[in-house]
């Protein structure tokens, strides 16, 4: 029995010794915390600042034998906060890299009653920023969005788009997600949704407020204070500061999507 279980620990350490194998993902493992987040849709009126910790963890390697393809996978597990530090939001999911296709994918699990399967490309910038790209559509086989029954009769979700920018170093993460929902009773009206963020790579949390970060790929989204100012959104680990122009950013953020 030991010298099974010895052969086990063996071969599952040799599933993860190439870090190479999971290529653009590489650097998404480990753990992410942010608190400059900012949600924001024009009807009916949403601009909430959260703080959000996003844990990557890698998996081992997944033989699909049918299409004779190997898929490499993070799992990751997402928590968000308002800013009177009560949860906003929850969702797991993975990240798939495909080296046979060069394919990215995306799969989430929202508890809004929706799931998603979104693909996409990873590609290089100039100044040695990655960037991941996924989309997903109602409707469509390979990349698509599954809605549940009461989702389906108000406002299902019909596209998906999730854009994660990591800096050369490894340590910023960036990411803008836009999900579009049809509202049923305005005809299936357009209505669309930003989420976006930037979070910096630790290992555990240092304990106290984090210090606001100054992001490449993005308006300043929201910024958190020591101190107490009238215009402040106060809570009880320090005053979520509402940027007027963070505001106007991310709204114009949407139109462009």
């Amino acid at each position: 029995m030991r010298a099974l279980l010895l052969l086990v620990v063996l071969a599952c350490s040799s599933c993860y010794a190439d870090e190479n194998v999971f290529g653009p993902l590489a650097m998404l493992e480990g753990t992410w915390f942010g608190n400059s987040g900012r949600s924001v849709s024009p009807a009916p009126p949403i601009d909430t600042c959260f703080t959000e910790t996003i844990t990557f963890t890698r998996m081992f390697p997944v033989a699909n034998d049918v299409a004779g393809n190997t898929l490499y996978a993070l799992h990751y597990e997402q928590y968000a906060y308002d800013p009177t530090g009560n949860p906003l939001h929850h969702e797991v999911g993975e990240w798939l890299w495909d080296p046979a296709t060069k394919t990215v994918v995306r799969i989430a699990a929202v508890p809004r009653g929706q799931a998603v399967l979104a693909g996409g490309v990873a590609t290089l910038n100039g100044d040695g920023s990655t960037v991941l790209t996924v989309e997903a559509q109602r409707g469509n086989d390979s990349f698509g969005i599954l809605n549940t029954p009461a989702a389906l009769a108000a406002a299902p979700a019909v596209r998906y788009q999730s854009v994660f920018t990591l800096d050369k170093s490894g340590a910023l993460l960036t990411y803008v997600d836009t999900t579009t929902l049809a509202l049923v009773q305005q005809g299936n009206a357009p209505f669309t949704h930003v989420n976006a963020d930037c979070l910096h790579k630790q290992t555990q949390p240092t304990g106290g407020t984090l210090v606001p970060l100054k992001c490449p790929y993005l308006p300043t989204l929201c910024t958190t204070t020591a101190t107490r100012d009238d215009d402040d959104v106060d809570d009880a680990a320090g005053t979520q500061v509402r940027d007027a122009r963070a505001a106007r950013g991310l709204l114009a953020l949407m139109v462009l999507l």
